[in-house]
């Protein structure tokens, strides 16, 4: 990723996207036009609902805290083509491709999640973890101070990780500067 890289870059869209209405009626050639319309998901094509995807998604978690990497992205894979309007689906997938070092597919997927979930501490902080390690310090920056803004009270695990690494981001810059000067 270029130094000059700006967080407006790596948005996905400036629109968040909204979730289709819940549908739960059988197959029909109607759902199927609806589908293609791109007015319905997959899985609401097929009828899946979101509590049965939610039911897929904690296995494809619990594959996760097992390092269970390949099975868990598979999981999470096909939860983001049934579903692509969530979130937490695609945060996971991250998540997934960070264990298994594919940083650019993990940051993609960040960039959606927060393009769904604009809330998402997780995603916010996952993705400037990334950032940091590309050296894109001034962005990832921006993912910590948003992760941190959404946990004022300072009570989220992952938002008091950003604040270490931002931390962590300043000492460093703070060294640079020294050194610079010397």
């Amino acid at each position: 990723m270029p130094e000059d890289l700006k967080v407006e870059d790596i948005k996905v869209s400036d629109q968040p996207l909204d979730r289709p209405p819940e549908i739960t009626e059988t197959f029909s050639a109607d759902r199927f036009e609806k589908f293609i319309m791109g007015e319905i998901t997959l899985g609401q094509l097929y009828g899946i609902t979101i509590e049965e995807a939610y039911s897929v998604a904690e296995l494809g978690y619990t594959l996760y805290e097992q390092g269970r990497w390949k099975d868990a992205q598979t999981v999470f894979q096909g939860l983001v083509i049934s579903d692509p309007y969530d979130g937490y689906f695609h945060t996971m997938l991250g998540a997934v491709y960070q264990k298994q070092n594919l940083i650019d597919g993990a940051i993609e997927e960040y960039t959606i999640a927060l393009g769904l979930d604009p809330s998402s501490i997780d995603a916010f902080v996952n993705r400037g973890e990334l950032l940091m390690q590309k050296g894109v310090f001034e962005l990832a920056a921006s993912d910590f101070r948003h992760a941190i803004e959404l946990d004022p009270d300072g009570t989220n695990r992952s938002a008091n990780r950003a604040r270490a690494l931002a931390s962590a981001i300043a000492a460093a810059l703070q060294t640079s500067l020294s050194e610079q000067k010397n």
